[in-house]
Formats: C-alpha cells, structure tokens, sequence
C-alpha cells in the first residue's frame, strides 16, 4: 500500500510538475513574465493539457473507474436541463392562463397565477408584476396596486414603461391648470417613460398635459390623435380650439361632439353623464331648446335626481345670454332668473346674479329703480322684481319701502320665501357684502310666511349670532335644533353661544353632541 501510494505521489507529481501550474513558471519571480500573455495562455490552458496528459496516459481500470461518474455527470445534466425546461414551460402555461382570467375578468383565479409567475422569478416577471397590480386596482386596492406601479416605475429613475404608463394614466385624472409645478413635473416623468406619445391612450395624457400647462396648440395635435379612439373627447379638443380663437373649428368639433352624444344616448338612455355632456355641447352650439326640452324630459323620469340643479343652471346660462345681447329689459332677464330659482332655490348662480341688481352707488339706482318699477308695472316678473326693488330701497337706506317690498314679494310668490331666507344666508357669510341688518329684514319676512320652518330660524338665529345678541340667538336655535336635518353645525353654534353666555357645562354638552355626530357622518370636527 505504501509502495503505490509513494508511486501515485510520484506520478502526480511529474504530471503537475510537466503539465500542471508547476509548468506556468511559479518558480520564476521575474516579474515581466507575469505581464506577458504567455502567463494567461498558460493558465488557460493548463487544465486542457493536464487533461491531454492524462488521457495519454490512460489505462483501462481508470476508464472503468471513471465511466460511472461521467454518467453520472450527463444524467445529472439532463435531469436539470428537463426541470429548467418543464418550469419554463409551466410559466408560460401560466401567464397564458392568467391573461385568459383576466380577459374573463376570473380575478382571483388570475391573481393566484400571477403571484406564482413572481415567486418563480424568471420568465414574465415584469409582466407579471404589472399584470398583478391591474388585477389589484380593478378589484379596488389602490393601494397595493399603487405600491407595485411605483416600485416599478419611481419617480426618480426610468423603470417598466407600461407601470409608467398605467401612472401617468391615472394621474391624467386629476391634472389640471389648477395643478402644482411639483404634480405637472411628476406627470411629465411618467409621460417621458411611457415612451410612447402615439397611441391614442397616451396622445390623450400628453394631450392633458399640454393643456394644464397653457400650450394650446400642442394639445390641439395630441387631442386630434385621441379623438379617433376616444371621439368623447371632441369636446376637449372644442374647448382647445375656443380658447385659440379658432371658432370655426370649435364649433365644427363641438358639431362631431353633438353626433356622438346624441348616439351613445340613443344607446344608453340611462347614462346620465352622457345626457349632462349632451345637453352641455348643444348649449354651446346655441341650441337652448333642444337643451331645456332634454333637461325637461329627465326630469319628469328623475324627478329626485340632479335635473332640477341642471335645469336651474341652464336658466341662469340664458339669462347670461339674454344679457350679452343687450336689447333685453331687466323684466325680461328677470324671468330666467325667476325660472331658475322654482327649480333650485338654493342655486349660487342665480341669485348671485339675483343680487347684482343692487349696486353700492346710490346716486346710480335711480334708472334702476325706474326700470325695476316698470318691470312690476308690466307683470313680466312682479315678485322677483319686488325683491330686487327691496334690495335697492336697503341700499339707499329705504328700510320702510324695503320691507314693502319684501312682503310683496312673498305675498306674489309664496316659493320666494325659500330664496329671501337663502339671500339673508348668503348676506351673513359673504364677506364682501356682509350686512347682517337687511339679512335680519330679509329673513323675518320669509318667517312671516313660515314661522316654523326650522331652516328659516337656523338662518335667523345665525344673523343674531354674528350681531353678538345671544339670547335671542339662543331662542331661535333651540326650537330650529328640533327640526333641522344636520344638527352638528347648530350644536356648534349653540356651544359657542353657551360659551359666551358663561354657561361652561352646557357648551360642553353641545360640543361633545356635535363631535357624535360628525364622527357617526364620517366629519371631522371643525376648530
């Protein structure tokens, strides 16, 4: 044993030494020769010589010795070559499963499919991962789905064009030219990554982005691109061209955007988005009747629904349009108005508008009062006209006339109790035009009429409240608490009239009440 073992070291030993790394010059220190590419070849190709030499060398006993462990070697070999390629085949099996599910919109299914696709890591696995935040998002966990969009494309480095893609589409929602530089920048950035401005999708995003940004004239080209996928937005593209000055084109795009609502809404009746946008663009195009008569016809099928709000703004839109014209009476652009304030009494619009007949200069309003007095003379809009009339007679410090008027009004009208309460509301918040005395005057002529309506004391005893008399404040607001719908603002007020009464205990109470019942709405308590 001791004799072979010495022969086998001997062996080795002359193989190395004429063969193996002893050959390469380890024994040399001359420093050039390392530098040199014999050095390396050498290296290279030691383990082929040594190879070589052995195989010279061969004998039967080693190749028998020898013959199980290459076997061995290419059954090993196979065997994982076979796995690799079976797991490869069962991926693709997967992710064409999971686009089926989702095309099925079978989420679940796909979901579970996808999460295996991503375990994997190989094959599909940005796909996957994209895939699996739209499965995210359209079973509504927008915060999952927006986590893998952002780990997939950042904000500070280019990543999955489709993730930034899907990013820049959502964020084209909400992009306006209302948007922060630090929003339009981060907008930009997914626009950029997406590499894509060609497509309608993504002509329609840049398109957006263009106009938020002011730049007309681009958004005018992109919007072009995405009206022949996406022919709802002619009337983007319409507004485009309004604000370029290029009327006959806005008008030729508001004509398509017309074709294409009135047939989506011969489809889909229902769709009430499409009848708004429907009504919206014949507006534009001066078609007021067809406008009314559709808005008309909603509302006898909805009558709860947000036609009498649409309805009361399309009058003050006429009004708006009688007025440019110039040749129109205020008797005339009164009956709009009036119109406007049977469908929503509470409508901003009109009697803001309502108001603007009352102007601070008093020597001014003598015309106005003349025109005024006619226009009730005429009967065109005698109870409006009435409360215009009494508006003006408070300006010029009239008050005995102003209250005539005021209870004339009512007396012609018994629904403009509604909007003188809502004039009285508007003069104690509005800032620019506060004057809490005529809101008193306008509200106890609406009580006069409806002495319990508790909408009405809510308004009265605010105007007391904001004129520092507590207890008559107090009194109004007590009885409007029985009756009022919201009672979170009333407790807020009436603590803060406790308050100011030194009445500690009782301020509490109504601010722990009103903290219930914003917590119960989901509000959070203003201070």
């Amino acid at each position: 044993m001791t004799e072979r073992w010495l022969y086998f070291r001997k062996v080795t030993w002359r193989r190395w030494r004429t063969n193996g790394f002893l050959s390469l010059g380890w024994w040399r220190t001359r420093i050039p020769f390392w530098l040199t590419l014999d050095f390396y070849w050498l290296i290279l190709t030691a383990p082929l010589r040594w190879f070589s030499a052995a195989w010279y060398e061969r004998k039967l006993k080693n190749l028998l010795w020898g013959l199980p462990a290459i076997l061995t070697l290419v059954c090993v070999s196979m065997v994982f070559h076979r796995i690799n390629q079976q797991s490869s085949t069962v991926i693709a099996e997967y992710w064409i499963e999971s686009q089926q599910a989702i095309n099925a919109k079978n989420y679940p299914v796909a979901e579970l499919l996808l999460d295996r696709i991503v375990l994997d890591g190989s094959a599909h696995f940005n796909d996957a991962r994209f895939a699996l935040a739209v499965v995210y998002q359209e079973t509504g966990r927008q915060d999952q789905a927006e986590f893998l969009f952002n780990s997939m494309a950042p904000d500070d480095t280019r990543g999955y064009p489709e993730a930034h893609r899907r990013l820049a589409m959502l964020l084209s929602e909400s992009i306006s030219l209302q948007s922060t530089r630090e929003e339009l920048a981060r907008y930009f950035w997914h626009l950029e990554g997406a590499l894509d401005d060609s497509s309608p999708e993504m002509a329609l995003a840049w398109g957006r982005y263009h106009i938020a940004i002011g730049n007309f004239p681009k958004a005018e080209r992109y919007l072009e691109v995405a009206t022949k996928e996406y022919p709802e937005f002619w009337v983007s593209l319409a507004e485009v061209r309004t604000q370029m000055g290029s009327t006959q084109q806005a008008i030729d795009s508001f004509d398509r955007a017309r074709v294409y609502l009135s047939e989506k809404l011969a489809k889909t009746p229902d769709d009430e988005k499409t009848r708004v946008d429907y009504v919206t663009v014949l507006m534009r195009l001066g078609q007021m009747d067809s406008a009314r008569e559709i808005l008309e016809e909603a509302m006898k099928q909805n009558p709860d629904g947000q036609w009498s709000r649409l309805l009361a703004n399309f009058y003050v839109n006429l009004h708006d349009l009688i007025a440019m014209e110039g040749n129109n009476s205020p008797g005339d652009l009164l009956i709009p108005l009036s119109t406007s304030l049977e469908y929503d009494p509470n409508c901003g619009p009109a009697l803001n508008r309502l108001m603007s007949y009352v102007t601070a200069d008093v020597e001014g309003n003598g015309a106005l009062r003349t025109i005024l007095s006619r226009t009730v003379a005429e009967g065109k809009e005698p109870a409006l006209a009435h409360l215009a009339l009494g508006n003006l007679c408070w300006i010029e410090r009239d008050n005995q006339s102003a209250l005539f008027h005021f209870e004339r009004a009512i007396a012609l009208n018994k629904k403009l109790a509604v909007v003188m309460n809502n004039l009285a509301w508007l003069l104690a918040h509005d800032e620019d035009r506060k004057d809490l005395d005529r809101a008193m005057a306008l509200v106890n002529a609406a009580l006069a009429e409806q002495p319990a309506n508790a909408s009405f004391l809510d308004t009265r005893g605010t105007v007391h409240m904001k004129k520092a008399e507590y207890k008559e404040a107090l009194n109004d607001l007590e009885i409007a608490l029985r009756g009022i719908a919201n009672a979170a603002p009333l407790h807020a007020k009436l603590a803060e009239i406790y308050t100011a009464l030194g009445q500690g205990e009782m301020a509490k109470q109504h601010q722990l009440l009103e903290e219930q019942l914003r917590a119960k709405a989901g509000e959070s308590t203003p201070r």
